[in-house]
């Protein structure tokens, strides 16, 4: 019977040891499978009544065995209980996303005079029914994500320190805005938690993966993410959420981690993976090296018929993808002198696809929606991505 009061005592232990690290800490070998998720989810949804069986397990075997056996297991068991103890401490209290992310609490917003954020910070930006809002990516970082509202619509800003990804949603569910919590990551990608029916949520994509929800997916809002200094000369009348005196020193240590100031945390636990600017026309998913678009700053592409023009600042600060199509015509561009030109016209043009002087002043190129991520998150979500070859 000893033998079956140790073996139980593992599983207890082995149980609460899955549960943490399937979503909490992950090794990045279990990162690389899909099926992360229905294993975090399953223990996740289970673990008290694991913990209820296999307790209610030892008490069945205390009771069986003989008195002298029983006296016996108690002080051998003793490191068992200290193991589980710790290990149920550390991913409920300590390493978990609701404990070591924690959500804002003091939610400021400031005009551009008023504004204190530091202007070579990233922004993940967006201008919705005539309101502009700038959410600074290294409170994002800490964060994850945030429940606001622009000109009357239940917004979610989001971002993925793990990924490097930033996405707005729109985040009305069948006529209701719930709020999110940070559950974790799974495949190199934060999970979300809705506060209505804990369904859990993919950051990257918006879908509902698991949960009363499963497939459902929230709506895309547009955004643009570039260095705040870009932001507010694009939108000067634009609002810029301010730090949250509470995590003043996590904002300004992750400030510093996003521009590679200090070394990477010990989690990641591996080289870090490229920059790029990924954006998807029709079926197609394209990716430009961020290092090297950087360096070229305009780059003329061409993906499902559709003449596109990326550019990035001579701060390398801030990347756009734009639609070289205008009036019926495809234009194309070069850069003479740090002036971005049309070699149809000679017009100039700004880095927000903007026409300054010339035959096209006053017009601007479309925009489409671009994302600066790893590539290893671009990848996971689009397998079948083209990348430009410069």
């Amino acid at each position: 019977m000893e033998s079956y009061f140790y073996l139980i005592f593992s599983l207890l232990v082995l149980a609460e040891l899955v549960k943490g690290l399937s979503a909490n800490g992950t090794p990045p070998v279990l990162q690389r499978f899909s099926w992360q998720i229905d294993l975090a989810y399953f223990m996740w949804m289970n673990i008290v009544k694991f913990r209820i069986i296999l307790l209610l397990g030892l008490v069945a075997v205390l009771f069986v065995m003989p008195a002298e056996a029983r006296s016996s297991v108690f002080l051998p068991a003793i490191p068992f209980l200290l193991i589980w103890g710790f290990i149920y401490w550390l991913f409920n209290h300590f390493w978990v996303g609701r404990v070591k992310f924690l959500p804002i609490t003091q939610k400021i917003f400031a005009t551009a005079t008023e504004n204190k954020v530091d202007l070579s910070i990233q922004v993940l930006g967006i201008d919705h029914g005539g309101q502009q809002k700038a959410y600074p990516v290294n409170m994002m970082f800490y964060h994850h994500q945030m429940s606001d509202d622009i000109a009357g619509t239940a917004i979610l800003p989001t971002y993925c320190g793990m990924c490097r990804s930033g996405r707005i949603y729109n985040r009305t569910v069948n006529g209701k805005a719930p709020n999110f919590m940070l559950v974790g990551a799974i495949t190199f990608n934060a999970i979300l938690r809705d506060d209505i029916t804990g369904t859990w949520w993919r950051q990257e994509t918006g879908e509902a993966a698991k949960g009363a929800l499963k497939g459902h997916v929230l709506d895309d809002m547009p955004f643009e993410q570039m260095s705040l200094e870009n932001w507010l000369k694009k939108y000067p009348d634009s609002l810029v959420l301010q730090y949250d005196p509470v995590f003043e020193k996590k904002y300004n240590f992750l400030a510093g981690l996003l521009n590679y100031e200090y070394s990477l945390p010990g989690w990641h636990l591996q080289k870090t993976p490229p920059l790029i600017i990924g954006v998807e026309v029709g079926s197609t998913a394209r990716a430009y090296d961020w290092d090297n678009l950087a360096k070229h700053q305009l780059v003329e592409d061409e993906v499902e018929n559709t003449p596109l023009l990326a550019l990035a600042d001579d701060a390398a600060s801030s990347a756009f993808v734009y639609s070289r199509e205008l009036e019926g015509k495809t234009l194309n561009f070069v850069i003479e002198k740090a002036v971005i030109k049309d070699t149809q016209t000679g017009s100039e043009w700004n880095i927000f696809g903007q026409c300054i002087k010339g035959k096209y002043k006053g017009k601007s190129l479309q925009q489409l929606q671009s994302y600066k991520q790893f590539i290893r998150a671009w990848l996971s979500f689009h397998p079948n991505a083209s990348f430009y070859r410069f």
